[in-house]
């Protein structure tokens, strides 16, 4: 155990190594590190307990060796991808890149970044000539292991830890962390993701009615632009323009006058995918497979002349979310890392945003999709964000009395960061909206896909499926046309009850685009709203009808008796 122990102490200092290096994230270690500690003792145990290589001490030097090799050349690529994408990189990403590159292609990339190849190939060289060395001192200096009787402990502990090492397959993320499955599971992924793109292609083909069945007309001004922003995990009950405590939304707040703030919206659904198919196309909770069927809003949009855009932080070519973008007349994706685990933050969407407002094109649909506040929390602000990290107020007050334990707490400050981040880049682009759009009709529409949960019923932080706080998300609206009506009219529609699944016939109504597929009845700033249907069970949450709630840590909700 003490020759599989000093072998395991030599991986571990090369690994630390390509961290030291900035190669590997510190996530990135934990996990290899993890794995080698129960591989590299498990697998070169073996050549130690069975005596037939016991007698040739060749091949636990060879084996550990080769396992230490494995790991090293899998973080020496993780950090030359690192390198050359500017974060953690996205397999499948680099799968596409290298599957649709011709040799020449291929040539021309290790020519222009020969470099940084170099770079990495002499760090891996360098780590594993070292680890040679080590390893060839230890057989050195260890006595002869066929005079050493095997202790029946020492066999049952390379038994443990071969054991641990299986085990640990189980759970998928560790699975495709081992470097020896590392690519293989990923272009199993990468292959899965585009037969699965390519059926739900062809079945949407398949299944969509024509073109001039959707009987699409434009009955809007000659000029209009539409910005769609689509938050992340946002939950209402964490901005101070609901009342929230905490100080996380200042520049929205400044603006609130020329906002329509909506007071009790709820999503359809507590994860991305699910609500956002529903909040684009006809889809809802009571058929939640329309989608496959009819026409989402971009396509709708283009129709009716639109020049459409697409601007986002998550990451491209994401199943059925991949194909809507994918129609935009324009892309633009900031995200080139493994999805949402990326630090790449919202408020470099800004120019892209600018961009397209600037665009000379009369009618423009322009949907942006933030990170927003999904976990891992801490990466979707800069350090200038994080103002509430040990904050002492009322809500760790609160947070204190409900005993949430420390590590809840420590979440939720970095939610709150999160959310005041948020407030900046959501600001901001209304900002930029109102600048670029002086002269013309422009409206700006910004809600969430679903909440969070991050203390306020449990000692819970994430996406909740049986949590009303993984449905309750913001909703607001900015539109020029509506600037200057009367108070009470303003109030009468924040506080219109409202479910995202139905979003799309908003948009639509914004936009000016009729057809067969809008209803005004589900259009909540529409004449013709059906409130009541809404209040009356049409709304539900985990197949239940939802019920609003006073939240726990809300102090003055925001009435129209007090703005």
């Amino acid at each position: 155990m003490k020759q599989l122990r000093n072998r395991l102490c030599i991986g571990l200092v090369g690994l630390s190594i390509f961290w030291m290096l900035g190669m590997v994230s510190t996530n990135e270690l934990a996990k290899s590190s993890i794995l080698m500690a129960s591989a590299l003792p498990g697998i070169t145990g073996i050549f130690i307990a069975i005596p037939y290589f016991r007698r040739r001490p060749r091949w636990l030097s060879t084996s550990t060796l080769l396992i230490l090799l494995l790991f090293f050349l899998d973080a020496t690529l993780k950090g030359f991808l690192r390198d050359y994408f500017g974060l953690r990189p996205n397999p499948i990403l680099v799968l596409q890149a290298i599957f649709n590159s011709n040799p020449g292609e291929t040539g021309e990339f290790f020519q222009h970044n020969w470099r940084d190849v170099a770079k990495a190939v002499l760090v891996f060289l360098a780590a594993s000539f070292l680890a040679f060395l080590a390893q060839r001192k230890l057989a050195g200096m260890e006595p002869d292991a066929t005079a050493t009787p095997l202790k029946r402990w020492s066999l049952a502990g390379i038994g443990a830890l071969l054991t641990v090492f299986l085990a640990l397959h189980f759970n998928p993320t560790m699975a495709k962390e081992n470097p020896l499955l590392f690519w293989p599971l990923r272009y199993m992924d990468y292959h899965e993701q585009v037969v699965r793109a390519e059926n739900m292609s062809r079945d949407i083909e398949r299944n969509m009615a024509k073109k001039s069945d959707w009987k699409v007309q434009y009955e809007g001004p000659e000029s209009n632009t539409v910005v769609w922003v689509i938050g992340e995990s946002i939950n209402r009950a964490n901005m101070s323009l609901y009342g929230y405590p905490r100080n996380t939304t200042p520049l929205l707040s400044s603006m609130r006058k020329d906002l329509i703030v909506f007071q009790d919206v709820v999503s359809s659904e507590p994860a991305t995918m699910a609500s956002l198919m529903k909040m684009f196309t006809p889809a809802d909770i009571d058929e939640p497979d329309e989608w496959n069927r009819k026409p989402d809003v971009l396509m709708l949009a283009q129709e009716a002349g639109f020049k459409t855009f697409w601007i986002s932080n998550q990451v491209p070519n994401d199943g059925w979310l991949g194909l809507v973008s994918n129609r935009a007349s324009e892309k633009l994706f900031i995200n080139k890392g493994a999805g949402r685990g990326e630090n790449n933050f919202d408020g470099n969407l800004l120019p892209g945003l600018e961009a397209a407002l600037n665009n000379p094109a009369p009618k423009k649909l322009i949907v942006v999709h933030l990170l927003g506040a999904h976990p891992t929390y801490d990466m979707r602000y800069p350090q200038e964000y994080a103002k509430f990290d040990g904050a002492v107020d009322h809500i760790s007050e609160q947070l204190a009395k409900a005993d949430r334990p420390v590590w809840i707490r420590q979440l939720r400050n970095e939610y709150d960061n999160a959310i005041a981040y948020n407030d900046y880049v959501v600001g901001s682009m209304l900002q930029l909206t109102m600048k670029a759009t002086r002269q013309n009709n422009a409206s700006l529409v910004f809600s969430s896909d679903h909440g969070q949960e991050v203390g306020h019923t449990r000692n819970h932080a994430g996406q909740s499926i049986s949590d009303v706080t993984g449905y309750e998300i913001p909703m607001l609206l900015w539109t020029r046309s509506f600037i200057g009506k009367n108070p009470e009219e303003k109030a009468m529609l924040e506080h219109r009850a409202y479910q995202t699944d139905h979003l799309e016939h908003t948009v639509l109504g914004l936009l000016g685009v009729r057809s067969i597929y809008y209803e005004a009845s589900r259009d909540i700033l529409s004449e013709n709203f059906h409130s009541q249907d809404f209040v009356n069970g049409l709304r539900r949450i985990n197949g239940r009808p939802y019920e609003p709630r006073t939240v726990m840590y809300q102090q003055n909700p925001v009435s129209p008796a007090n703005q």
